[in-house]
């Protein structure tokens, strides 16, 4: 069954005329007249009696008609709606971002966005690498924002954002501030503040570098956000690690690891291939052109 027999049946039952529905569908007649003997054919008997001059549906075509109607008219709206889809000028924006990836980093893209689309449905994810992954996979999520490593699926496209130091955070009266660079060692005399979720990447760096120095944590606390760990920092219960990106969170004071691998790369990842609705493509764009070097060099000034 062809959405153009559907169309010429709905006319032909409006009309009751195959001349005036076969103008009406800007077709010949006899073209109109196969059609409906190909449907009827198709369905198992007579939609419309025939005789001479007169045309009415038959009992099969009576009772067929509201669904073909229905199907007709979903069918345009369907296309309708594909119609305002491709014209449309804007589109939700629903972005990752990885465990420990600051939202601050998003502020000046957002605020650009803003000026340029006042009509912005935005949707901020936070978690693992690989649940972000799965979302954008899974068309939940438009991009993302990672901390680049071996285990980013190959579907993705990614493009570099920013490198940043991991900087230790702690209370400004503690013992480090007398120290221009934090040890490993030193570190893990502390108690650490940690995601509680061990997928982290900052979870998962200091893991590893405990374990290339051959040392222990000497005690753990665990919270579910950044803003958590950082009010554990703000009561002294311990201290804590973060890209230099995060933003000033007075009266926490910063400084340096001392290691080989102290860095870290932020990149954008999208899904290979995958065409991008307005808004996102728009911010893909805008987080790609943005000056990150730059920002960096202000923020430490």
């Amino acid at each position: 069954m062809e959405l153009s027999q559907i169309k010429y049946f709905v006319v032909l039952a409006q009309t009751l005329h195959f001349t005036r529905a076969a103008e009406t569908c800007n077709v010949s007649q006899p073209a109109l007249t196969r059609a409906i003997q190909k449907l009827e054919q198709e369905l198992g008997g007579p939609l419309f009696l025939r005789e001479r001059s007169h045309t009415q549906l038959t009992e099969l075509g009576q009772l067929v008609r509201p669904s073909l109607e229905r199907t007709l008219a979903a069918a345009r709206d369907a296309r309708s709606q594909a119609d305002a889809f491709r014209r449309r000028e804007t589109s939700p924006l629903r972005i990752g971002l990885e465990y420990s990836v600051p939202t601050a980093v998003l502020t000046p893209v957002l605020s650009a966005l803003r000026r340029q689309n006042t009509e912005i449905e935005l949707t901020l994810r936070q978690g693992s690498q690989a649940q972000l992954s799965e979302q954008m996979l899974a068309g939940e999520i438009d991009l993302s924002l990672l901390v680049n490593g071996p285990d980013l699926p190959e579907r993705m496209h990614r493009w570099d954002m920013f490198s940043e130091r991991y900087v230790l955070l702690c209370p400004p009266e503690h013992r480090f501030r007398e120290h221009e660079r934090v040890t490993v060692p030193d570190l893990a005399e502390e108690c650490l503040l940690l995601h509680e979720d061990a997928a982290c990447p900052l979870r998962r760096y200091v893991s590893d570098l405990f374990e290339q120095n051959g040392v222990r944590p000497r005690r753990q606390h665990f919270g579910s956000s950044l803003e958590q760990i950082l009010e554990m920092v703000h009561a002294s219960l311990g201290v804590s690690l973060a890209g230099e990106r995060l933003p000033a969170t007075a009266p926490v004071l910063r400084r340096p690891i001392d290691a080989e691998q102290a860095t870290r790369s932020v990149v954008l990842a999208v899904v290979a291939g995958r065409q991008l609705g307005p808004t996102a493509a728009l911010c893909v764009k805008l987080l790609r052109a943005r000056a990150w070097t730059q920002d960096s060099k202000a923020e430490a000034a």
